[in-house]
């Protein structure tokens, strides 16, 4: 019951998501540049003295795990995690302290339908629920634009996050989720990046990036793994930017390698691996200030080490507001 009210919960929101994307609208939380991709950083920076709001939401289905299959899971390979879907808020806010120097604020809130976890002790397997819905953990980040001409723009994003989030989550056995499994990982992190982008004509434009997310300990002992992402996107502007309303497809591609995770400095055997998404989306803009972006995520390549669960597919959406 509490499943079906929950998958219930999570469409409506999407519903009620996309149909305030499209009533409202906005071009990008970045300025008059080439945003409104789902992953790609963009290097282009907001213009001094400007604010942005960015309001996004990403929600993830999972391949679907039956408790029989848990077990079997968990058997194979000593404990085994799985959930039904998730769906990841976030609130950004950004300002421009130059034209090429942007900093930001990044929270957000997490939601989970049905998570379950067994565990093999003794030659007998239990299966444990809990509820791992919170408050995310704070990121504050900066981009620096250092170069910008007729062969592109280029840019460094460095950031760090605090452990603001919750982190004590508990099953209903009573015992604490690893951080992994947390709304917030109690860890302090670090980002830095690399971002590209370029107009090939006045319509068509170009954005990659690369970024690497170092993860230190956490709550309970506990490391994430490093993260490494590498995107790339196009964009071509059906209706030009300069009037409204607009609109433009926009294609991704999105390769993302997670190291594996470590408890008490050793290595967790199901955890890290490779996924590439292919990302077909849109963006749209009313006015000069405001738009929305979404895009889906689908994997068409998942290697994932040890016994771990596959994503269906995604869905990243949202909506912007400078001034």
């Amino acid at each position: 019951m509490r499943t079906r009210y929950l998958r219930s919960k999570y469409l409506f929101s999407l519903l009620i998501l996309f149909l305030l994307v499209f009533i409202k609208c906005s071009e990008a939380n970045h300025g008059a540049g080439t945003s409104g991709t789902a992953i790609t950083i963009p290097a282009i920076t907001l213009k001094s003295g400007v604010f942005s709001l960015g309001l996004r939401t990403e929600f993830t289905e999972f391949e679907g795990i039956s408790d029989s299959k848990l077990l079997e899971k968990a058997v194979k390979g000593g404990s085994f995690d799985a959930v039904d879907r998730t769906l990841l808020s976030t609130m950004d806010v950004g300002y421009g302290v130059t034209d090429d120097l942007t900093v930001g604020l990044t929270t957000g809130w997490f939601e989970s339908a049905n998570f379950r976890e067994s565990e093999l002790e003794d030659d007998e397997v239990n299966i444990f629920h809990a509820n791992p819905d919170g408050l995310t953990d704070l990121w504050l980040s900066c981009k620096y634009r250092f170069m910008r001409g007729p062969q592109g723009h280029y840019a460094v994003l460095a950031g760090v996050k605090f452990p603001t989030g919750v982190d004590d989550k508990k099953n209903n056995a009573g015992e604490k989720l690893e951080a992994v499994e947390q709304p917030g990982s109690g860890s302090y992190d670090f980002t830095t990046a690399f971002a590209y982008s370029r107009w090939f004509t006045r319509d068509w434009t170009m954005d990659t990036s690369i970024q690497y997310i170092y993860r230190t300990e956490g709550s309970g002992d506990f490391k994430v793994g490093d993260r490494i992402d590498w995107s790339l996107a196009t964009t071509y502007q059906v209706i030009p930017k300069n009037k409204y309303p607009n609109f433009a497809p926009v294609g991704e591609i999105n390769t993302r390698y997670l190291f594996r995770d470590k408890q008490n400095g050793k290595d967790e055997h199901n955890s890290g691996g490779t996924i590439v998404f292919l990302s077909p989306g849109v963006r749209a803009g009313i006015t000069p200030h405001l738009g929305f972006g979404a895009s889906i995520l689908f994997p068409v390549f998942q290697n994932l080490l040890g016994e771990q669960q596959e994503t269906d597919f995604k869905v990243v959406a949202g909506v912007s507001y400078s001034f």
